[in-house]
């Protein structure tokens, strides 16, 4: 069997989950010290700043063209039946780590924090900065799981390739 075609699609998403989980890391290490650094005022500040392009015009597809590269990774890793642990392993980490922890929990936090910001007082403004910003560690270290997961993936079906050519090598 040619493990050429798993090999680079899991190979893919493995390359754009680690893109995302570093896009992930920069984001948090370069924007998020500036934003919470005063809050209400830094918000204030930060949205000013975000006024044209915001993290979410960013990090929104970035997140939905994973997803798409990790169904494809995940059909292939079925139909060639490779890698399927460690797949599965990266697919949790995106769902519950990256996809439900945005929603369920940073989303709500985000529209506190920026869009109803009046509607909120100062002290539930900070709690919800400080929950933000736990939130965000955590999805740090997701994105880092499901790009390891893949990465670790891609590394066992390009051993399955390189075994499979060569024992047709050594058959022929």
């Amino acid at each position: 069997m040619n493990y050429r075609i798993p090999t680079a699609l899991i190979g893919g998403y493995a390359t754009v989950a680690f893109f995302v989980f570093s896009a992930t890391v920069a984001e948090t290490w370069l924007l998020y010290p500036n934003i919470f650094r005063q809050v209400p005022e830094s918000l204030v500040q930060a949205q000013e700043f975000m006024s044209v392009i915001a993290v979410g015009d960013v990090m929104r597809p970035l997140g939905a063209a994973m997803t798409l590269c990790a169904l494809v990774a995940a059909v292939a890793a079925l139909r060639y039946r490779v890698a399927r642990r460690w797949l599965a392993g990266s697919l949790t980490a995106l769902i519950s780590g990256q996809f439900l922890l945005s929603i369920l929990y940073l989303w709500p936090r985000a529209s506190i924090l920026f869009d109803d910001r009046d509607e909120h007082t100062a002290a539930e403004i900070d709690r919800a900065a400080a929950e933000f910003v736990t939130g965000q560690y955590f999805r740090i270290a997701a994105a880092g799981l499901a790009a390891l997961c893949a990465v670790i993936a891609a590394l066992e079906c390009h051993r399955v390739m390189i075994s499979t050519q060569r024992s047709d090598t050594n058959s022929e």
